[in-house]
């Protein structure tokens, strides 16, 4: 073996031996809590216990947190899907969440919403949180869409420049685009025509217009998905300037009251990525980029954040990832044995570092 390549091999030893450290470093870094909470939750971001929250120990961590994000999740539980999930029923408002919301606000924490539903916009989160006497100062400004991640990467890659977005959702995205000045196409029904059924007849569709002219493809829940879209999305993304983004990584939808599955923006955004040979950007959780967005525009410590969520695969790890602490709401009876296998298998990186068996569990009034 020559020197060179020896060194080659111990320059790579040293570097893992460095990460290791770098890695037990962080595993035994604690955050500073007070009082009995410090007992009790003297925990470090990776290696968190999934300790039970109560009204008095949550009561006690209050003074430690700065921000609160409340995390939407892709499924259809008992809980609402498509408004801030953790906020309320399928049928009504869950009067906890509202109290506790209250609380915070009143306690001068910054709560925020962060949905990766694109059916609504922000104004008619706004509209559905009054109807439920939410606190008026959780406003639409402390509520992040897809579309306000999508206009603000947009607008930091400087790539419009009087282009469009080839948008591929329905819903209230498109209010959120429009109010973020973003010019977009494509939404809604865009049905392939019968006589062009035949392959060869395939290559005589209008794709316009042409990929130069696009900046950007953007992925949500599309209901009107098609095999036009596709071949649109496909031949724009042909042009290696053109962006291609994706909501969420969600693949499906589903309703555990429901024997029923409905693609998410991530099978949506699979199929354009098969098609086109491009990976797609997720703005969505887990990725970094909705953090950097919250941490930017209103200066948060992570360290001094909570993500409140009912969503083990995503949210957690998308709080952990960024050094927020986490508070995971029991959605099934099952979920509880499900924590303590994943502590048991060491899976610290879904591991919530508390969770409560509903948000009543955890309001002082409830004590």
């Amino acid at each position: 073996m020559s020197q060179s390549s020896g060194g080659g091999i111990f320059k790579g030893a040293l570097r893992h031996a460095f990460r290791q450290e770098c890695s037990l470093y962080n595993r035994r870094k604690s955050f500073p809590l007070s009082g009995k909470a410090s007992k009790m939750f003297n925990m470090t971001c990776n290696d968190a216990n999934a300790d039970e929250l109560t009204p008095e120990t949550f009561e006690e961590l209050l003074p430690e947190f700065d921000s609160f994000i409340f995390g939407a999740d892709g499924k259809l539980t008992k809980l609402q899907r498509v408004i801030l999930g953790l906020l309320w029923l399928r049928n009504g408002v869950i009067t906890d969440a509202a109290n506790l919301v209250k609380l915070l606000i009143e306690k001068k924490k910054e709560v925020f919403i962060l949905t990766s539903d694109t059916t609504n916009s922000r104004d008619s989160h706004v509209k559905k949180l009054r109807e439920h006497r939410f606190k008026s100062k959780l406003n639409k400004e402390h509520i992040v869409t897809p579309a306000l991640l999508a206009a603000n990467y947009l607008k930091t890659n400087k790539v419009i420049d009087g282009k469009g977005v080839y948008l591929m959702a329905s819903g209230g995205i498109q209010e959120d685009l429009e109010e973020s000045g973003i010019t977009f196409f494509g939404h809604g029904p865009d049905p392939l025509p019968v006589e062009k059924s035949d392959e060869n007849e395939l290559f005589g569709i209008d794709l316009s217009p042409q990929p130069g002219e696009v900046c950007a493809v953007l992925v949500g829940q599309d209901k009107y998905f098609n095999f036009k879209k596709l071949m649109k999305a496909a031949n724009f993304l042909k042009n290696p300037k053109c962006l291609f983004l994706a909501t969420s990584d969600n693949s499906v939808i589903v309703d555990e009251n429901r024997d029923i599955v409905i693609p998410d923006a991530g099978a949506i955004a699979a199929a354009v990525r098969k098609a086109s040979g491009r990976e797609p950007t997720v703005l969505g959780k887990p990725s970094s980029h909705a953090f950097e967005y919250i941490k930017k525009k209103w200066k948060i410590d992570e360290s001094r954040t909570m993500m409140v969520c009912s969503n083990i695969d995503c949210d957690i790890v998308f709080g952990r990832n960024h050094g927020m602490r986490t508070l995971l709401i029991l959605n099934k009876p099952y979920e509880r044995e499900q924590l303590v296998k994943m502590r048991e298998q060491q899976k610290y990186e879904q591991l919530p570092h508390f969770y409560a068996t509903s948000l009543s569990a955890i309001l002082p009034e409830n004590r």
